[in-house]
């Protein structure tokens, strides 16, 4: 992780390529991807909302050779194409995340 300035000239973590390598390794995100398909599931895995592309969790990233970051998406939606659907299902996912210290936030996308 490395510490940036954020467009407020505040400080700020970005999570880089070898961060993110290792929450694969160790399964982390497998298991949040998981928690918010489980979840979608359980209430009902009904396709509710705006088609929307690029929906997600994501985190202040900063890539190789990068000077400043960018907001990149950590893990993809694994429900339906409706954004209202994912955005009341991906709760536990980000919640596990924030539990493994991970700062992150659910990313709706974009109309399609």
């Amino acid at each position: 992780m490395k510490t940036v300035k954020n467009f407020s000239g505040e400080n700020q973590i970005a999570y880089q390529q070898s961060d993110i390598e290792k929450l694969k390794q160790e399964g982390v995100l497998t298991k949040a991807q998981d928690l918010w398909l489980e979840e979608f599931r359980r209430q009902g895995a009904e396709d509710r909302g705006t088609c929307c592309g690029g929906k997600g969790i994501e985190i202040c990233y900063i890539g190789p050779g990068k000077r400043n970051y960018e907001y990149a998406n950590l893990i993809k939606c694994p429900t339906g194409q409706g954004n209202v659907s994912a955005a009341e299902s991906v709760g536990p996912a980000l919640e596990y995340l924030k539990a493994k210290g991970i700062e992150c936030k659910y990313n709706d996308g974009w109309m399609d």
